[in-house]
């Protein structure tokens, strides 16, 4: 069967071309007779274009999905073109066809995927996973939320824990991999709009601690790549979280993993915390979360990492995501509104993150 040419935007999406995308999906013979395109996550996703498909069946469609997930690249040049130069798009398609159930927690089913590096054009159909609720940045997350969260990504951590595995999935690179690089002249170009951006509340000593690491990030995710290794997600936040089961229980599940890689794991709970919840609610709740994601480690298999490690590793990680938020506020769209209050939010909480446990002490030199 020839591939199904990759749809330039939702305009070209079709009833025959959604037919013959879920059929390869194992949809069987099912047959799309017409369906209903609403744009959602305005303002959310940075690299990616969604939209929730209702569809009309012209035949059967017993136990097949009435809605789906549609996600497109970015219309933003920039972001696209940051895209395509670390291969996320061909990234998140592999990620779900090759682990997708076996990640470790709870991903949504990929119904159809496909991503040409040459042009950045790619498209994904994925399992709708509400009424699961996706969480706030913006807002933060509450404490119980974070609870949950870290408890999730300890259990993915745990199921690839220094996993051979992973170095024979050729998508997935490791943290400190030569495509990786470019975020050391990427973070150097933004430096001065994300200076610009954040206006007074860079301090000096923070401006300080930028300005140094423009020279370090390659020697950062060097760090990063000599943790234990294991399946690191890369944008664990909470616009990329849905919580709740469909019976109402305690359940999670991440979406968005055009930036996993192997590494170190803690950077996924450095990110998440530093950047997702206040930093009140931080400090009051990290040093319990640190040991209970050390404890779920533990309690699935994963042995001689101890809490000391765990906060060694937590500092580090904790000043690299000074990186992302120089990169993304670097590049983000001006008119994406929510963007740019989330990440002002998103500095500002990374900044306290950073002073209150002296991670710019951890800086390689």
């Amino acid at each position: 069967m020839a591939a199904l040419e990759i749809p330039k935007s939702s305009d070209d999406l079709s009833a025959e071309w959604l037919t013959a995308a879920l059929q390869g999906g194992g949809a069987g013979s099912a047959r799309i007779a017409s369906f209903e395109y609403e744009p959602i996550a305005a303002g959310v996703g940075f690299l990616g274009k969604l939209g929730r498909l209702r569809l009309q069946y012209a035949n059967a469609d017993d136990g097949l999905p009435r809605t789906v997930i549609c996600k497109l690249p970015t219309l933003d040049e920039k972001s696209r073109q940051l895209a395509m130069m670390f291969r996320f798009y061909e990234r998140e398609v592999s990620f779900y066809r090759e682990i997708g159930s076996r990640a470790g927690i709870r991903v949504p089913i990929l119904h159809h995927g496909a991503a040409d590096p040459s042009n950045g054009d790619f498209v994904m159909l994925l399992e709708d996973l509400a009424p699961a609720r996706v969480g706030d940045q913006l807002e933060g997350c509450t404490s119980q939320q974070a609870r949950l969260a870290v408890i999730s990504i300890a259990k993915c951590h745990a199921a690839w824990w220094q996993e051979p595995r992973l170095a024979s999935l050729g998508w997935l690179p490791a943290t400190n991999d030569p495509i990786h690089h470019f975020a050391q002249p990427a973070y150097q170009q933004c430096w001065a709009p994300f200076v610009q951006f954040v206006g007074d509340k860079l301090t000096p000593a923070l401006k300080r601690t930028g300005e140094e690491l423009g020279a370090n990030v390659i020697r950062m995710l060097d760090g990063i790549a000599g943790r234990p290794q294991t399946l690191v997600h890369g944008d664990f936040r909470a616009d990329n979280l849905f919580f709740g089961g469909p019976d109402g229980g305690q359940a999670l599940a991440a979406i968005d993993w055009q930036v996993s890689s192997r590494g170190g794991g803690v950077f996924d709970l450095a990110y998440f915390l530093s950047g997702n919840v206040t930093p009140q609610t931080r400090r009051a709740i990290e040093i319990d979360l640190l040991k209970l994601y050390v404890q779920t480690l533990k309690e699935h298999g994963v042995q001689n990492y101890t809490f000391e490690e765990c906060m060694d590793d937590y500092r580090f990680a904790t000043l690299y995501c000074l990186v992302y938020a120089v990169i993304i506020i670097g590049t983000l769209d001006p008119t994406n509104a929510r963007g740019l209050a989330n990440f002002h939010a998103n500095f500002e909480r990374v900044a306290a993150a950073i002073t209150d446990l002296d991670a710019a002490a951890t800086m390689p030199r």
